[in-house]
């Protein structure tokens, strides 16, 4: 019985064992069938290492640290290329979706565990991912197979310049991203050279940024115009490094080779010159046009190297934009001449609006500004009003220079301080317009009512009442005005005349026209000025010679009668 017992409860075991197994296999080949290919056979499972595989592939390059650095675009598949140690991304998604990290070895290759080793040195990078797509679908025929950049490799170029070393770059690298790198490391000798010749530290403008080259190891050239792509954007002009690559920036470009653009341009000036400058990129050098720049009437002046003469050519930008520029042109762009512009004046004091109000050049007239302000308030009082005009600085300083040069000229000028007196008038009245407010508010006299120009000031004033007294008088300053009073009334006023007073001499000066008037003969008004000269003791030396003078002239004149009449005789 025993035994008995023991031959079933091993077969039941047995029968558990086989069931488990039975039903295992059957959830497999469900599993298997799902995956299988459209063959039909049931046997071959799809992927059945890629758990092993993945496992793998997850521990390459941990070790490996990459370097990030930002860029200014995505990158063109058709042209990049890849070499050595760049770092992929392969991602496989199907039975499991997993994602790992492989580099290009020195040898050029991936290495791609249970596929294999694929050549993708030199290639673009679309026709990297064709080529390691389709190898990888051989294996994994029923997933879906993804390679991606993930970091660009760096390598060494050889640059020939202010310094000559190698310097680690990256396929995403240009020129413009290394140049302070060259000319501005403090860990080379050439530095110390460098910052001799410019003490200030400043960037020497001898160094070309129009006319570097890029020699590739198959020994083609390649330009790099640094103006030319930020200008324009444009990676012709700012290529990518490649292996291999020489990097040569030249000197003394300026001062050999220039080009100048001036007028309406956004930033006039002298440029380094490319030899494929034309109108286009000349123009380009100065920023492009400013908004008063007159395009269809370009002018170049090209010297002539036989008769060092300027001969002119008159473009048309929209039609001529790839007329060639050449070394020593100057281009030249005219501004639009503007009819309207923003002209204001200002007029302030008795009228009933104030401020800051718009004009028409040399067309609105003094009389149209006063309506534009409200008119007149009735305390304004026009004898004293007056029109300011300030030329530009420029015009003012030559035309002063030239009014100081013709003293020289001027024989009423005798005396020293009638030369002081010419010069503080012809500096303290420089801005000062004639003209008279009664005669055009009252009389309507037309011819006062000048044309305005732009920051004209009027000034409406007010009536003062007062007259103010100054020169050789007791008490200078201010008197009340006192309609119908002649002049003796404010002198008295203020104290009559001092010892010193030329009283014969006395002169009231408007204030208006600031002319100078005899006193007795002269109403005195509001607003007015009276002075009173200082009597003027003529040193001995100058009567002596004046005396001198005299004599001669009279001697000169008795001896001419004297042989005048002996001829008659």
């Amino acid at each position: 019985m025993k035994r008995l017992f023991f031959f079933l409860f091993i077969s039941v075991a047995l029968f558990s064992c086989t069931r488990v197994y039975s039903q295992k296999e059957q959830t497999t080949g469900q599993n298997t069938n799902i995956l299988s290919n459209t063959t039909g056979n049931q046997n071959m499972k799809i992927n059945a290492d890629a758990t092993d595989i993945l496992s793998q592939l997850s521990v390459q390059n941990q070790s490996m640290q990459q370097k990030t650095f930002p860029v200014d675009k995505a990158i063109n598949p058709d042209l990049y290329f890849v070499g050595p140690n760049d770092v992929f991304n392969l991602g496989i998604y199907g039975f499991l979706n997993q994602t790992v990290s492989l580099t290009v070895n020195l040898e050029g290759s991936l290495v791609i565990p249970s596929v294999g080793e694929v050549k993708v040195n030199g290639l673009s990078l679309t026709e990297a991912k064709e080529k390691v797509i389709k190898a990888v679908k051989k294996r994994y025929y029923s997933s879906e197979i993804s390679l991606t950049l993930s970091m660009p490799r760096f390598f060494l170029i050889s640059v020939s310049s202010l310094i000559q070393k190698k310097i680690e770059v990256t396929p995403l690298t240009r020129t413009s991203d290394i140049f302070s790198l060259i000319f501005f490391d403090t860990l080379n000798i050439q530095r110390i050279k460098y910052d001799k010749m410019n003490p200030k530290g400043e960037f020497s403008p001898d160094i070309s940024l129009r006319n570097i080259q890029i020699i590739r190891k198959n020994g083609t050239a390649v330009n790099v115009d640094l103006y030319r792509y930020f200008n324009t954007n444009n990676d012709e002009f700012n290529p990518y490094f490649q292996e291999g690559d020489l990097l040569k920036i030249p000197f003394g470009q300026l001062i050999k080779n220039y080009i100048s653009v001036d007028g309406a341009v956004q930033l006039p000036g002298v440029y380094e010159y490319n030899p494929n400058d034309n109108l286009e990129s000349a123009i380009s050098l100065g920023r492009g046009f400013d908004k008063d720049a007159e395009i269809d009437s370009v002018t170049v002046f090209r010297v002539d190297p036989i008769t060092k003469r300027y001969n002119i050519f008159t473009l048309d930008f929209n039609n001529d934009k790839n007329f060639r520029i050449e070394n020593f042109d100057r281009v030249l762009v005219k501004f639009k001449s503007q009819d309207i512009k923003n002209y204001s004046v200002i007029i302030l004091g008795e009228v009933n609006r104030p401020g800051i109000y718009p004009i028409s050049q040399k067309n609105t007239t003094l009389k149209e500004a006063i309506e534009m302000a409200g008119g007149f308030k009735s305390n304004a009082y026009l004898p004293l009003s007056i029109l300011m005009r300030k030329y530009d600085d420029e015009y003012t300083k030559k035309d002063t220079a030239e009014i100081m040069l013709n003293i020289r000229a001027n024989d009423l000028i005798v005396k020293e301080q009638d030369r002081k007196n010419f010069d503080i008038d012809v500096l303290s009245r420089r801005y000062r317009m004639i003209v008279d407010f009664e005669k055009l508010f009252k009389e309507n006299d037309l011819s006062q009512n000048v044309a305005l120009e732009n920051k004209d000031v009027i000034y409406v004033n007010d009536d003062k009442k007062v007259v103010y007294v100054y020169g050789q008088v007791q008490n200078e300053g201010y008197v009340p005005y006192k309609e119908g009073e002649n002049y003796e009334y404010y002198i008295n006023k203020a104290g009559g005349y001092s010892l010193a007073a030329e009283e014969g001499d006395t002169r009231v000066i408007r204030f208006n026209s600031r002319g100078w008037y005899k006193a007795d003969k002269t109403n005195v008004q509001s607003g007015d000025f009276i002075y009173v000269p200082k009597v003027v003791k003529t040193p001995f030396n100058e009567n002596l010679t004046l005396i001198s003078t005299i004599i001669g002239t009279l001697v000169s004149i008795i001896s001419t009668y004297l042989l005048v009449k002996s001829a008659n005789k």
